[in-house]
């Protein structure tokens, strides 16, 4: 194979853009574009790491780059079109790949069309984007038949779109030769700032199937396969309704669980400290699921509920990661965490390691019967329940709700809304609502987006409900001091500065801090803006 050494890639990080501009958590550096960036150092391609927003607002017209890669959401389709249609605009004439990933490129039958992209990874990357390079992709070898052999990808040929079969998941031993690049971090911009998110596990152990029926007319048989003792057999439903909670699509598009090695966690995190980060997630679609797969093995772990987590495994590489940055000021969050698994052990253990640390826990619903609608694994009282084992051992917890769900009626709207009063009661930090998206390969693929939450009144109560208790807890930090990273200016005030709390909290607007970006500074809070946002000042650092 010809050495690509000097083939130049550029990875546009779409991800959370929207329409160009990531609105919320712009202080969160994922591992998707960061682990294409060290699949591509495998074969020695260099390549560069801009977002979506950096991108558009280069005011260079060229920009030093072979190829196109671009990550996304299918809520950032906008962003990519703006991205893709500056890349095709450019005066460079030789021919140039222009590749589409990231759970966008699921929708591919209706997306890769209109983007004009030459070809789309459905599903995990490493593998597929490994097979393209060795069939000489990057030196411009286009022939479609050899694409043909590669699994997991989608491309347009003579105009008719071609999917190859999907690629089988990553095994365990697999996943774990591949490392998502440390040094791309210093692509983005305030890197220093950030929050950066290390898969310690991919892929959902919820192989329950949604009870609402599915635009096709799909309906659930209470066959009781979901149910199985025969974990394998779950994975497979005979209406070929996707796995999981309806409205996501991680089993769907990345399996069962599987998790990373302790070695590969801690590398990543040491390299990240040498170049002066300090905020890390620990990530995972429930991290409680670290290593809970061997205790099924050979089995995949496609149950929820049972066994419990691995313990010794998790505490094991707690562990290693406060050894590791022992003698350093290092900030450790976790993202995200199933109810169903937080039992009072796991909260003394994560205590133990990280106190006052935040965790992330999902309810999405306050309604029982709606939750078990949805196919969700753990329940809304398992949700209270988890909150007071959290706030017992002094943890820190954010909800999540989403509005606008299939199912969503006024009663359940009714119960969400009180529901959330109750977790505020209890002394959870913060509630984040999302509105719901139709996904590709979710079982709620199918289902119309809904109104905005102003013209439904289901969805206005949640998101009123939301907001109300988001200001409230708010209030609590007037007049308190917080440890803050300035993190960038704010665009229409170049006087002011954007930071955040270095143990997480409400985004913080500094006066007088232009100055001060990258710099840890010691801030008053003075107000509440909105409920997401405080307003301080300086007074020391």
């Amino acid at each position: 194979m010809p050495n690509p050494l000097f083939t130049q890639v550029l990875i546009v990080d779409a991800l959370g853009s929207e329409q160009g501009v990531r609105r919320f958590t712009r202080d969160v550096i994922g591992a998707g574009p960061r682990m294409v960036a060290g699949i591509l150092a495998k074969f020695s391609i260099s390549s560069r790491i801009m977002t979506a927003e950096q991108y558009l607002n280069e005011k260079r017209t060229e920009i030093q780059a072979d190829h196109l890669f671009v990550s996304a959401m299918t809520m950032d389709y906008l962003a990519v079109k703006k991205v893709i249609h500056k890349w095709n605009n450019r005066s460079e004439t030789k021919q140039s790949l222009r590749l589409l990933g990231g759970p966008i490129a699921c929708g591919y039958p209706k997306i890769l069309p209109t983007l004009k992209f030459d070809f789309a990874i459905i599903g995990e990357a490493e593998h597929t984007l490994s097979e393209l390079i060795k069939i000489g992709l990057f030196q411009g070898d286009f022939n479609f038949e050899r694409m043909r052999t590669v699994r997991g990808i989608a491309f347009i040929d003579s105009k008719s779109l071609i999917e190859t079969p999907k690629a089988p998941f990553l095994t365990k031993e697999e996943l774990n030769t591949y490392q998502a690049s440390s040094k791309h971090v210093q692509n983005y911009p305030s890197y220093q700032s950030a929050r950066i998110f290390i898969e310690c596990v991919r892929g959902c152990s919820n192989y329950t199937r949604t009870k609402i029926q599915l635009p096709d007319g799909r309906l659930c048989n209470k066959c009781n396969i979901c149910l199985a003792a025969d974990l394998e057999r779950r994975m497979t439903c005979p209406l070929l309704i996707p796995p999981g909670c309806g409205y996501c699509s991680v089993p769907s598009v990345y399996g069962p669980p599987r998790s990373r090695s302790i070695l590969n966690i801690t590398k990543e995190i040491k390299e990240l400290l040498e170049l002066g980060t300090f905020r890390f997630i620990l990530g995972a679609s429930d991290f409680l699921e670290y290593q809970r797969e061997e205790l099924v093995a050979p089995s995949p772990l496609t149950d929820p509920r049972y066994p419990p987590p691995n313990y010794q495994e998790i505490e094991h590489l707690l562990a290693k990661i406060a050894e590791i940055t022992a003698g350093t000021e290092v900030y450790l969050f976790i993202e995200n965490i199933k109810a169903s698994l937080f039992t009072e052990k796991a909260a003394a253990l994560i205590a133990s390691y990280l106190p006052n640390t935040a965790l992330s826990i999902g309810c999405e619903t306050g309604s029982l019967s709606h939750s078990n609608m949805l196919g969700r694994s753990s329940t809304p009282k398992e949700v209270l329940q988890a909150v007071q084992y959290a706030k017992k051992y002094n943890l820190r917890v954010h909800t999540y709700f989403i509005h606008g769900l299939p199912g969503q009626n006024l009663q359940s709207a009714i119960q969400t809304s009180n529901f959330m009063k109750k977790l505020a009661a209890e002394g959870i930090e913060k509630v984040t609502v999302y509105k719901f998206k139709p996904l590709p390969m979710s079982a709620f693929s199918e289902f119309p987006t809904p109104p905005l939450s102003s013209t439904d009144k289901a969805s206005k109560l949640i998101v009123d409900t939301a907001i109300e208790i988001n200001r409230n807890k708010k209030q609590a930090y007037i007049g308190t001091t917080e440890r803050v990273i300035v993190s960038e200016t704010l665009s229409r005030d170049k006087t002011q500065a954007i930071g955040y709390p270095l143990r997480g909290g409400p985004t913080v607007l500094i006066k007088n801090a232009a100055d001060l970006v990258n710099k840890i500074i010691s801030v008053k809070i003075d107000g509440v803006l909105s409920d997401k946002m405080v307003a301080g000042h300086k007074i020391s650092g």
